[in-house]
Formats: structure tokens, C-alpha cells, sequence
């Protein structure tokens, strides 16, 4: 029993020695790697020359478009709300000028006329005395006596320059008269609600028939004609943007555009985003028409950069380090950076003629032996 388990064991170590003498003899046998098969197993790396020109520094960045107005009409009187010359519906239209609604106006129009016609009563009492003490001055305020009409608006008053007769109007309550009919000429006003530019109604709380007070909502409109897209840019990108520059804007599948510029920007940053709003306005076109709360893009065109080139973002590393390929060989080398983009970066920093590489690379070190693809 033990000479077989014995003769086993002498098995298994023949078997270990003859395999480890075979492995030699193949390995021995392998060629040698020649210098060619070297050469091919060198790293294949994309470069471009060094090639400065003028680049626009241009910017896109996605908005939302909202009206250049929105304004609530508050009513600043009392009464029955009437129909306008339009409708007072949601989503109705409307041009400038147009009458929204009006309040039921019918007591002060016959108060101001009752108004009306005691200073007028007032005036022919006092006819009389200032034809008699103030002789030079009767033909000017019967002038202005005549003038005034019960269905018209006041007339202006005629300037005293006379003390004496100024001390005998206020006396006679006809300054006071006059001045309260001015006042209740200019709350009449307040009955009718005009357009104070081309819009719709996006909100209206009361419709014809209700009854407002003073300080009541009723309606909710924007303006059409003009809108604003305001765009959230990053604080670096705002040297590159001027109030009055040009906007190219474009819908989101980028089908219809449109012009526009710049006609404000804000002075606080949102600490969220590390954005200010820049705030681009756009004319409605009746033909390529937009609409409040679109999402827009806008194309800024930017400033010259004169002397500079553009590479891919990937390119660089360490913030603003590049490869350049130096003899066969990969160099390190700093570049001055002037404008990132969103996938591309704009730069300068290296002679002119100087290979770089414009691809990214993993696992690579200074002094790799490469080939290069020269675009």
C-alpha cells in the first residue's frame, strides 16, 4: 500500500517537471519583438496645428418668453361693471385705446353737471361787480363765462395776475367751484378703463353685470405686441453681452427665428444658478407670431476675439493644460484661456505651428511615444 502511494506521488512530480521543461522550450523558441512591431504599437493621437484667426465669441442659451407688460385693472370707483367694446372674457384681444369696461357712470355725469351749473350761476351773479371794479379784466371773464358748457369739459381758466380780482373770485367761491368740477372732470375718468396698449386678457375676475369697489380686481391683462425673453446667463459669460446688442432667436426645433436686443440686464446674480437675467426684447410678427411663456433660444453674436483658436473642452486637463507632440513625443504646456463654451473653448498661449492634440487622453504620461492624425 505504502510503495504504490509512493510510486503515485513519483507519478505527479515527472508530470510537474516535464511541463515546466516544456513551457521553457516553447518560450525559448518565440521570436524576438522586432523594432517595426515596436513602432506599430505606438499610440495613435489626433492633432491639429496651431492656426490663430478672429472667432466671434458667440452664445446660445434657452429662455422664457413673457410679456413686456402685465398690468391689473383695478377699479378705482364704485358701480356696475358694462360691457366695453369687446368682450371681458378670458383670452380676449384687444388693441390700444380700445375700451375694456366701464362702470356704470350715469350719477356722476348728472352730478357734474348739477356742479356745472351752479358755477355758473355763481359767475352771472358776479358778472356784474367785475364789469364795475375791474373794468379791463370784464370782457376776458365774460369770455371765459361764455365758454363754459354743461356737456363739455371745463375750459381752462385764464390767468389772474391781478391781486385784487383773485382776492374777489376766491371770495365769491368761484375758484373753489371751478377746482371741484376739475377734480370731479378727472374721477369721471376713472369710470371708463381704455387698453393702454395692444394685449389680451390672461385673468378676469369680474365680468359684466358685477359690482365693483374701489380696489377691486377685475381683470388681468399682458401685452402682445411687444415681449421679453428673459435668459439666465452665467456671471463669466455676461462680459461677452451689451445692452443694445443684436439677438438672433429661435424657436426650440429651430424652424422659425426671429430678432431681437438686448434691453436690460440685471445687477443681482441668482445664488441658485450663479446666473444674472439678461432680458431680450422681441417684436410679435403677425406672420411668425410668439406667444407668452414660449421657450426660446437666444443666439448672442458676442465681441471679436482677434488672434485666437478653438479646440474641443476635452482637449484640456488641469483646468488649462494641453498635449502638444514634440519630436514623436508627448509635451505638456500651459494655454491661456479666453472664452469657454459649452462643448468648445477658445484660447491662446502657444506658437503658432505647434502640434496639439485635440482629443482626450487616458492613462498617458509626458514623453509617450505617438504617432499623430493631423486633421
Amino acid at each position: 500500500m505504502k510503495y504504490r502511494k509512493f510510486l503515485t506521488w513519483v507519478f505527479i512530480v515527472l508530470i510537474i517537471v516535464t511541463a515546466s521543461f516544456a513551457a521553457k522550450v516553447f518560450i525559448s523558441m518565440k521570436p524576438e519583438p522586432s523594432l517595426a512591431s515596436y513602432e506599430k504599437s505606438k499610440r495613435l493621437v489626433r492633432t491639429r496645428l496651431v492656426n490663430y484667426n478672429e472667432i466671434r465669441s458667440s452664445l446660445e442659451v434657452p429662455g422664457r418668453l413673457a410679456a413686456g407688460q402685465v398690468v391689473e385693472i383695478i377699479s378705482e370707483v364704485q358701480g356696475k361693471i358694462l360691457t366695453g367694446s369687446i368682450p371681458l372674457k378670458k383670452g380676449q384681444t384687444f388693441t390700444k385705446g380700445d375700451m375694456l369696461c366701464n362702470i356704470y357712470d350715469e350719477e356722476q355725469i348728472l352730478s357734474l353737471k348739477a356742479s356745472k351749473s351752479r358755477f355758473l350761476n355763481i359767475m352771472a351773479n358776479a358778472l356784474p361787480d367785475v364789469k364795475f371794479d375791474f373794468p379791463d379784466k370784464y370782457e376776458a371773464v365774460l369770455a371765459f363765462f361764455e365758454s363754459v358748457q354743461i356737456n363739455d369739459p371745463m375750459p381752462e381758466l385764464p390767468e389772474i395776475e391781478d391781486k385784487t380780482l383773485k382776492i374777489f373770485l376766491a371770495s365769491r367761491d368761484i375758484l373753489n367751484q371751478y377746482y371741484t368740477i376739475k377734480v370731479a372732470e378727472e374721477r369721471l375718468q376713472k369710470y371708463y378703463i381704455r387698453a393702454p396698449f395692444s394685449g389680451t386678457f390672461i385673468e378676469v375676475y369680474l365680468e359684466a353685470g358685477g359690482i365693483a369697489n374701489p380696489g377691486t380686481r377685475i381683470a388681468k391683462i399682458i401685452e402682445t405686441d411687444i415681449l421679453e425673453l428673459e435668459i439666465p446667463v452665467e456671471v463669466n459669460d455676461l462680459i461677452w453681452i451689451n445692452i443694445g446688442d443684436k439677438v438672433e432667436v429661435m424657436s426650440e426645433n429651430r424652424m422659425n427665428s426671429w430678432q431681437g436686443k438686448v434691453k436690460r440686464i440685471s445687477e443681482f446674480v441668482d445664488p441658485a444658478t450663479q446666473s444674472a437675467s439678461v432680458f431680450v426684447e422681441l417684436k410679435n410678427n403677425q406672420k411668425k407670431p410668439v406667444y407668452a411663456g414660449m421657450y426660446l433660444i437666444a443666439l448672442f453674436e458676442g465681441k471679436a476675439l482677434e488672434q485666437s483658436m478653438e479646440i474641443p473642452r476635452q482637449a484640456v486637463f488641469n483646468q488649462d493644460e494641453v498635449f502638444i507632440v514634440v519630436d514623436s513625443t508627448l509635451r505638456k504646456n500651459k494655454i491661456n484661456i479666453l472664452k469657454i463654451n459649452k462643448n468648445t473653448l477658445i484660447f491662446d498661449g502657444l506658437d503658432e505651428g505647434t502640434e496639439l492634440v485635440i482629443e482626450p487622453l487616458v492613462n498617458v504620461r509626458e514623453g509617450t511615444f505617438v504617432d499623430t492624425d493631423r486633421l
